[in-house]
């Protein structure tokens, strides 16, 4: 279930559930923060140095293009398998979607 589509009263799933938390002290398993596996932390890492050099417009963050992910790579002698730049551009394909997301808000 997506938290933060909006409801009927023009409020998140995730909003509700924030604010029974705070109330309760009883926190919804939706709210559960998901560990990324050890494994593949070093990617998610790389995802966040990346990103950071994105480029922005007026219409919002740029998607990491092959050439910057290479580029970054060549600078920081971090060579990447094939299938490890592919999960870098998923992670950076959910992180725009939820970006675009949250500027139609």
């Amino acid at each position: 279930m997506n938290l933060n589509r909006k409801q009927a009263d023009d409020t998140t799933l995730r909003d509700h559930l924030e604010s029974v938390y705070r109330q309760t002290d009883i926190m919804d398993p939706q709210l559960v923060p998901v560990e990324c596996p050890s494994c593949i932390l070093y990617l998610w890492e790389y995802f966040c140095e990346l990103s950071g050099g994105r480029q922005m417009s007026e219409a919002g963050p740029g998607p990491i293009s092959y050439r910057e992910i290479k580029a970054w790579s060549d600078m920081t002698g971090n060579a990447l398998a094939p299938w490890e730049v592919e999960t870098v551009k998923r992670i950076d394909a959910v992180y725009l979607k939820l970006a675009y997301a949250q500027r139609k808000k």
